[in-house]
């Protein structure tokens, strides 16, 4: 099991718990303990292998029992039974954004509600309005989170599928008889919520011998789905994973269909049409190809002789998913992405040669948005420059919280000082890595900053986010954003729509008059690439570029471990047709210094 995976199991014992009304210090135990093991660099596997799970912050003698049996079984005696003694209807309700055990236990207790249909109708009564704690507020986030929950239905963010799909990945291919497995699907091409995780696969043998296998999983609750070539397993943590069963002969065709999306797929199709070739002829003779370019044809009105033209040769290397350039190449184009495949126009930018060259982890030499022990980061400023500077970066920002935010531990006047000398020393010690004297300023409900201006200037660079007053107007809060805009000293606008995935809706941000105002500013925007956040999105970050405004892609990171979360902002980045020029943290450091506001020339 994961670390994630281990912290949500001890995070759902503590909110049955809460539930079920034991003490309440019980509950914070499983709490914290969940929040240590997320925290974790280190898997709790290799922990427990050395016996030392009792050394983890939090984690006692009775916690590191059922933490190993996790380890071993995949299961926990105690969560299932805790699960048969509260109602499932109390379980699907934690799933709510905005919604706690606490929460879900006073409306329990106080109307007797045990379902999701029994919770709406209830909010939409105003029945919840009158329970202590409650109120019309807390109500009306209710009905907004079981909103998004209809919404996103059982999508989960790429944070969740990626490592859940890779751990996968790793354990088939160890499976005598695999001869590839590969990602694919909307995982594949970075959607930011993913609706299952997707695998291709190469076997030597029957999809019941795979079955036999993987039904063992500790991962896996059941066989959701079975039949030919095909096989949708059910997650513990409730993902569904299927897995697509081929020959080797036909595992890039299979790879290069399921990739997707469908929109690209018929825009290709059409365009192998126009040009009077069939997918036999591109060496794409599957059931799957045939009857989507059967499906394009007869929408297109398109009529070809019933005979097929004799196939298309193959790559040398069928096993490798490089091969899909070939299909590409067949029909005049370059190889495009897996990121861009959404019918967004890149078929028409491959034909005209405009195909971006897309920023990748290479280019990236910097992280401007982490946070240290100073406010509500792990680990020293040290750790995170040395972990930084063993990724290849030059520099890096630390920006820890301003003042205001009490709960993160923010950085009062006098801990800046401290802080920067500390960072100055620090520059003077470390050779390879430069470490910039940054902060993260809150945009504060008026529209000022947590930070007179003698101090903001003082800093290398300028981070200002909202972190409060997220339910205040349009008109509040675009003021609050412009005022930040055009104040002198701030370079970057964090997590510029306030988004958590799956759990928030952005703000009421007019992202048009964001985007304008930041290209008339020359105010940089972040992609935070925290795997719950992923703000600004690939829509957004594109028309950024369009209007030619900077974007920094930043992880927000409160621990070394942390700072591989740049590959989401990086998949976001790509998905949204980004190049090098447009991210500032390509930049070498003189360049980077050059666009920060504090060093322009008027």
């Amino acid at each position: 099991m994961t670390n994630l995976e281990l912290a949500w199991a001890l995070k759902e014992m503590g909110d049955l718990l809460d539930i079920k009304g034991e003490e309440p210090y019980k509950v914070r135990a499983y709490h914290r303990a969940a929040q240590a093991i997320e925290n974790l660099e280190e898997e709790v596997a290799t922990i427990y292998a050395r016996g030392d799970l009792e050394k983890i912050p939090g984690i006692g003698k009775n916690l590191a029992k059922k933490i190993a049996e996790l380890l071993e079984t995949g299961r926990s005696s105690f969560l299932e039974n805790l699960r048969r003694e509260v109602p499932p209807g109390l379980r699907d309700m934690l799933a709510i954004p905005g919604i706690g055990s606490r929460t879900v236990r006073q409306i329990y207790q106080s109307l007797g509600i045990t379902a999701l249909e029994e919770l709406e109708k209830a909010v939409k009564e105003k029945r919840l309005r009158n329970i202590p704690g409650i109120g019309s507020k807390t109500e009306l986030a209710i009905l907004r989170g079981i909103e998004m929950l209809k919404e996103t239905g059982r999508k989960v963010p790429l944070g969740i599928a990626l490592p859940l799909a890779r751990l996968f990945i790793q354990q088939l291919k160890a499976i005598p008889g695999v001869l590839q497995a590969e990602v694919t699907g909307s995982v594949r091409r970075g959607c930011d919520m993913v609706g299952d995780v997707d695998i291709v696969v190469v076997w030597e043998g029957s999809l019941h011998q795979i079955q036999e296998v993987i039904s063992k999983h500790p991962q896996v609750k059941g066989i959701a789905e079975i039949s030919s070539g095909r096989m949708a397993l059910q997650t513990m943590i409730g993902t569904v994973v299927e897995i697509i069963s081929v020959p080797p002969e036909d595992f890039l065709p299979a790879l290069f269909y399921s990739t997707g999306s469908k929109a690209h797929r018929k825009r290709f199709l059409q365009l192998a049409l126009s040009q009077g070739k069939r997918v036999s002829s591109l060496g794409l003779c599957t059931d799957r190809w045939l009857q989507a370019e059967r499906e394009v044809m007869e929408e297109l009105g398109i009529s070809l002789p019933a005979e097929e033209v004799e196939e298309r040769g193959a790559p040398a290397d069928k096993l490798n998913p490089e091969g899909e350039t070939f299909y590409y190449q067949a029909l005049g184009l370059p190889y495009i992405p897996p990121e861009l495949r959404e019918d967004r126009g890149e078929l028409e930018a491959a034909l005209e040669g405009r195909l971006p060259r897309l920023v990748e982890r290479g280019d990236i030499r910097g992280d401007l948005h982490m946070h240290s022990n100073y406010s509500d980061g792990t680990a020293s400023i040290r750790a995170l420059a040395e972990a930084a500077r063993a990724r290849g970066y030059e520099y890096i920002a630390i920006t820890d919280h301003s003042r205001s935010l009490v709960i993160a531990g923010g950085l009062k006047v006098e801990d800046i000082a401290r802080q920067r000398e500390e960072i100055c020393r620090l520059n003077q010690e470390l050779e390879g890595i430069t470490i910039l004297a940054g902060i993260e300023v809150d945009i504060l409900p008026d529209g000022r900053l947590d930070y007179e201006d003698e101090v903001l200037k003082e800093f290398d660079l300028v981070i200002a986010s909202i972190h409060s007053g997220f339910k205040q107007g349009e008109e509040s809060l675009m003021a609050r954003l412009e005022s930040a805009m055009r104040h002198p000293y701030v370079d970057i606008i964090g997590h510029p729509t306030g988004r958590m995935l799956g759990r928030r809706r952005p703000y009421a941000v007019n992202l048009e008059r964001l985007l304008d105002l930041a290209a008339e500013t020359g105010t940089i925007l972040e992609i935070n690439s925290s795997p719950d956040r992923l703000d600004l999105n690939d829509v957004a970050a594109r028309q950024a570029k369009e209007k030619g405004v900077l974007l920094a892609i930043n992880t927000d990171a409160h621990d070394p471990a942390r700072l591989a979360d740049m590959e989401y902002g990086l998949y976001v980045a790509r998905r949204a047709w980004l190049e090098p020029q447009n991210v500032v943290n390509t930049y070498d450091l003189e360049s980077l210094r050059r666009v920060l506001k504090r060093n322009r020339k008027s």
